[in-house]
């Protein structure tokens, strides 16, 4: 059944694909280049109306945590140090001493911060709890019931608590009857941590970086694509480059971190000439590549993959029978990562997310991880017809519509019976898990 809906998605993708290529596409937007560190979008296409004689009863939602800080202290740490010791040693160039010192500036915004939820990351869940109550007012003003929960991750549970506190200012009115976290969540939203189911247990660490059997062949493929010499030179006087101990290590470092900055107040600082267009764009496509393996329906480590988010697929169709089944108004809201909801997406086949690339020149024409910004979520949105109880379901990535792999005279709203038996399909595919369908 998966492969079925894999051959669908492709076919769908091939047909909505823009003549723009991804690299004309960064060029014109360098913030994509910034991939999964990118800001939230702001700016969202206008939605399909909603079919005549139904009203929206429910919403099941998944939401990566907004915009953080660095993502590891130890990184930004050693590109200071390596600095610092080019510094020391007189061997800086201008333009290197200017690089360091903004450096410097950018660290007493976000050094020693890696994972913490900025501002922005606050505002951006604000802003989502706030276009979902004026876009559904059939269901925020019936007094929902409202379920809230998170991993364990602080950014997350802050993420959760941005979002739910909205919804109470704008509609004191709202129950929410589950506002929670720990341990036992954590199979469910994130299957990728450390809190490991045992199926995943002898197999989770097979597509990581950087131990995993697939990295030397990444390096290959990042070496043929990047010279880093022209950076470098820039930077540091050519006798100082040999005495930096990993030179591949230091420059995707200093790359990774320049756009982790995307989402915090060292945004406002400069690095725009660090790296030219070019260097940019083939580092976001190594990188791109590295969260593909690792994240995306690669096929690596058995194609295990895309079945890790099984458990949030079981969750979203239990939740969302549970409600049907019900019929009152109601919001169920997950919060976590960016890899959940890459895996959810490769575990129902959705859009390019579900295609398997083999060659590595061509994964960004199947994946791009500026489609999983800081903040993006998914969400499935049921109506139902006022006199004939028929059950419809819209899907959103980031506030825009889906089309699914099924028929639909009416998409993207899908009959709710068809979209149950594919999910309860794709589950029943799975190798690491027997569910109670």
């Amino acid at each position: 059944m998966r492969l079925l809906l894999t051959i669908m998605t492709t076919l769908v993708a091939v047909v909505t694909t823009t003549a723009q290529t991804t690299k004309e596409r960064i060029y014109a937007d360098p913030t994509l280049a910034a991939g999964v560190y990118r800001a939230y979008p702001t700016e969202f296409q206008a939605q399909t109306p909603v079919p005549k004689g139904y009203e929206a009863f429910y919403i099941s939602h998944y939401g990566r945590h907004g915009s953080r800080f660095i993502e590891f202290n130890k990184e930004f740490d050693m590109i200071l140090a390596v600095f610092e010791k080019a510094s020391q040693q007189g061997m800086l160039t201008l333009f290197g001493k200017q690089t360091h010192e903004r450096l410097l500036e950018a660290g007493k915004i976000c050094q020693g911060r890696a994972g913490d939820l900025t501002t922005l990351g606050v505002v951006q869940h604000e802003q989502i709890a706030t276009r979902m109550v004026e876009q559904h007012p059939t269901i925020f003003r019936k007094s929902p019931t409202v379920t809230a929960i998170s991993t364990t991750v602080p950014r997350c549970l802050l993420s959760m608590n941005a979002f739910t506190n909205q919804l109470i200012r704008l509609n004191p009115d709202i129950d929410i009857t589950l506002l929670d976290t720990g341990g036992p969540y954590m199979p469910i939203l994130n299957p990728l941590s450390g809190v490991r189911t045992t199926p995943l247990a002898k197999r989770v660490d097979l597509y990581r970086w950087p131990n995993a059997e697939w990295v030397p062949a990444w390096n290959d493929f990042r070496d043929k694509h990047i010279d880093n010499s022209r950076m470098l030179n820039a930077l540091f006087n050519p006798q100082f480059i040999p005495m930096i101990e990993d030179v591949e290590l230091f420059s995707m470092n200093l790359y990774r971190n320049i756009a982790s900055f995307a989402g915090t107040p060292a945004a406002d600082i400069d690095f725009s000439e660090v790296f030219t267009m070019d260097e940019v764009y083939r580092w976001w496509r190594v990188l791109n590549i590295r969260l593909y393996v690792e994240r995306g329906n690669s096929g690596i480590g058995g194609g295990f993959i895309s079945e890790i988010a099984d458990t949030l697929v079981y969750h979203f169709l239990q939740e969302a029978q549970r409600v049907v089944a019900e019929g009152k108004p109601a919001v169920s809201l997950r919060f976590g990562h960016d890899g959940c909801i890459m895996c959810m997406l490769g575990s129902l086949g959705i859009t390019g997310w579900s295609k398997r690339m083999d060659d590595w020149e061509k994964v960004e024409d199947v994946c791009c991880d500026f489609t999983i910004p800081m903040a993006s979520n998914f969400q499935w949105i049921f109506y139902r017809h006022k006199k004939t109880g028929e059950v419809l379901v819209k899907m959103l990535l980031n506030e825009e519509e889906l089309e699914l792999p099924l028929p639909s005279e009416q998409a993207p709203y899908y009959r709710w019976s068809d979209v149950e038996a594919w999910c309860k399909n794709c589950l029943a595919d799975s190798t690491l898990y027997n569910f109670n369908l």
